[in-house]
C-alpha cells in the first residue's frame, strides 16, 4: 500500500533534500553534453531520496531505497572522472549487496507480521518475536537477530562505518561536483536515518546487546577517518574521508541511545533522546557543511 508520513526526523531530512537538490543543479552549469539526461537522473534522485525518508510501509521504504541507487550511478559513470567507471561500479555493488539483505529481512517481517505497513509493524513486531514460535524451522529469537544483522550491515555500508566506507573516497572523487554534493548531503544520511527509523524501535533488545559493537566501529570510523583525512593530497578525498569521520559521530549518538534506551532509568532514557536528537542535528549539520565543501572544491577543480 502507498503510504506516507513524517515527523521531526523525517521533516528535517525532507528539508535538507530539497534545500540542498535545486543548489546542486545549479551548481552543474558546466554540464554541456546530455544536459536533459542529467537532469532527468537528477530529479529521479530526489524523488528516491524524498521517497525514502516519506515512506510509512516497508516494502515502499525499499523501492524508494533502490530508487535512489541506479541515478547516481549513471552520473557518476557518465559525467564523472577518469576512474569514473571503476567507482560507479565499486558504489553499486557495495550497496546493492547490502540491499539484497536488507530486501530478504523485510519480506521476512511482513511475512510473520501479515503486513508491510510501518506502524503497524512497530506495535505487533517487537511483541511477536519474543512469543514462541518458529520460522523456516529457526526459532523466532534467532530469525529476528538475522533480521537485525541484516538492516544493520544494510545501513552501516550506506553511511559508511569502518569497514564498509572504501566506496566512498571514489565515489566522491569521481563524480560530478553536483552529483558529490547530493552524495554526501544527503545519500549519506539515508543509513543513518535507517538506524533511527528502523533499527532502533523494531529491535530494541538486539540493539542494546549490540551497541557497545556499533559503538566499536563509529569510533574507528572516526579515528581512521580523520587520519586517512589529514593524508590525502587530493581535495575531494579529504573531504570524502572526513565525511566519514562526521558520520562516525553520528553512529555514536545512535549506539549510545541504543545501549541506554530500553533501560528503567528515567534520566538515562532522557539520555537516549538527547542522543538521537543530536545525531538528527549532526545529519543535517554534516549535509549543509559537506555539500558547501563539495561546492568549493568543484569550483576550485573547474
Amino acid at each position: 500500500s502507498l503510504h506516507f508520513g513524517i515527523d521531526g526526523i523525517s521533516l528535517v531530512m525532507v528539508l535538507l533534500t530539497t534545500l540542498l537538490t535545486p543548489l546542486a543543479i545549479l551548481t552543474a552549469f558546466n554540464i554541456k553534453n546530455h544536459v536533459k539526461a542529467f537532469m532527468i537522473l537528477f530529479l529521479i534522485l530526489e524523488t528516491g531520496m524524498l521517497g525514502v525518508f516519506v515512506s510509512l510501509d516497508l516494502l515502499l521504504f525499499f523501492v524508494f531505497w533502490e530508487i535512489g541507487l541506479v541515478p547516481m550511478y549513471f552520473l557518476i559513470n557518465q559525467w564523472g572522472g577518469e576512474k569514473r567507471n571503476y567507482a560507479s561500479l565499486k558504489f553499486i555493488l557495495f550497496t546493492m549487496g547490502g540491499s539484497l539483505g536488507l530486501l530478504l529481512a523485510i519480506q521476512m517481517i511482513g511475512l510473520i507480521s501479515g503486513t508491510f505497513d510501518l506502524l503497524t509493524i512497530l506495535q505487533t513486531w517487537p511483541v511477536i518475536s519474543t512469543a514462541s514460535g518458529t520460522l523456516f524451522g529457526l526459532p523466532l529469537e534467532t530469525v529476528k537477530t538475522i533480521a537485525f544483522w541484516a538492516f544493520v550491515v544494510a545501513f552501516a555500508i550506506k553511511v559508511p562505518v569502518w569497514p564498509f566506507h572504501t566506496w566512498l573516497p571514489d565515489a566522491h572523487t569521481e563524480a560530478p561536483t553536483a552529483g558529490s554534493m547530493i552524495l554526501a548531503g544527503v545519500l549519506l544520511k539515508l543509513g543513518a536515518y535507517g538506524f533511527i527509523r528502523l533499527v532502533l524501535p523494531l529491535f530494541p533488545a538486539e540493539s542494546q546487546r549490540f551497541a557497545l559493537w556499533l559503538a566499536v566501529l563509529a569510533v574507528a570510523a572516526i579515528v581512521f577517518g580523520a587520519f586517512s583525512a589529514t593524508g590525502q593530497k587530493d581535495f575531494k578525498r579529504l573531504v570524502a574521508y572526513s565525511s566519514i569521520n562526521h558520520m562516525g559521530f553520528v553512529v555514536l549518538a545512535i549506539a549510545a541511545a541504543a545501549y541506554v534506551g530500553g533501560t528503567a532509568d528515567e534520566a538515562l532514557r532522557q539520555s537516549a533522546t538527547i542522543a538521537v536528537n543530536g545525531a538528527v542535528l549532526q545529519m543535517f549539520n554534516h549535509g549543509l557543511t559537506a555539500a558547501g565543501m563539495f561546492f568549493l572544491v568543484g569550483v576550485l577543480y573547474d
